[in-house]
């Protein structure tokens, strides 16, 4: 796996008291964000994510992973004084998963969860993330926007809507086996299951997700899909209709990692083979 660049921004060192996570004990939930270019709202929604984790979770860290801003991202954490908040910063831009990586690897939680840096989702669905992995045993739980259950405040393209769409029904018949939304950017791990999945993980890019679900299954890790409620979300940049085409390429690799061992992990193949 590629070296994390040079890290610019250290962690919170501020002791923790309350409801945040006390220096040296494990939280019960890690929130991870990634970030990039993100000066027009992360202040805004850290504070938002900390005040709503504040009142409803009983014990929390949030993890800011800065992926190489070139805007003022960086400046805007460093200026933050949360007791719940650890950031890092990077000097290159590593990628979506590059950055969760990073994050990861920092998270304590038992349960470790990770959001868009935008917070698109409704705020209510970690608690409930958190207790389906802490409480109900799930070692991943995932958004799936593909749900009946799930809800658009916000009005999305037509052709963004087909796309997301078309791309689940390629990635369920050449990987997954399932419908599965493996894009939703709202995710949820067991602790030593995420510190021992991310890794492992070679895609840092938007094939990223599908890598990292194609791994969960083929340990046949217990996953749980839930409905999520998308309130905002920024202009995506991904041609999901090429992506599609070029996964063809990239499922292969996958299967051909599978083959070399290049997945083996002794954690993923004990927690596996123990009861659920």
């Amino acid at each position: 796996m590629t070296r994390p660049g040079k890290r610019t921004t250290p962690a919170n060192k501020r002791k923790s008291s309350g409801r945040t996570a006390a220096a040296g004990r494990c939280p019960e939930v890690s929130i991870v964000l990634p970030v990039y270019n993100g000066q027009d709202f992360i202040r805004d929604n850290v504070v938002r994510l900390d005040d709503f984790c504040r009142s409803r979770i009983p014990s929390y860290e949030i993890i800011v992973v800065d992926d190489g801003s070139r805007d003022k991202t960086r400046d805007i954490l460093k200026g933050l004084s949360r007791r719940s908040l650890r950031t890092v910063s990077y000097e290159t831009n590593r990628g979506k998963f590059g950055a969760l990586a990073a994050g990861m690897a920092l998270a304590r939680g038992r349960c470790c969860v990770f959001t868009d840096a935008d917070l698109p989702y409704e705020l209510s669905a970690l608690p409930y993330v958190a207790g389906l992995v802490n409480d109900r045993g799930f070692h991943i739980v995932i958004g799936d926007r593909n749900l009946p259950e799930s809800v658009y405040d916000i009005r999305t393209s037509w052709l963004r809507n087909v796309s997301t769409r078309v791309f689940s029904l390629f990635v369920t018949v050449l990987v997954t086996g399932g419908l599965f939304d493996t894009q939703c950017g709202l995710k949820g791990f067991r602790g030593d299951v995420a510190r021992s999945l991310f890794p492992l993980v070679t895609d840092h890019g938007f094939s990223g997700d599908v890598e990292l679900l194609y791994i969960a299954l083929k340990y046949n890790l217990e996953i749980k899909r839930i409905p999520v409620r998308l309130e905002s979300h920024g202009p995506s940049t991904v041609k999901l209709f090429s992506q599609a085409w070029k996964m063809l390429g990239r499922i292969s690799q996958l299967r051909l990692n599978w083959n070399r061992g290049r997945y083996d992990s002794k954690v993923l193949k004990r927690i596996s083979s123990q009861p659920y």
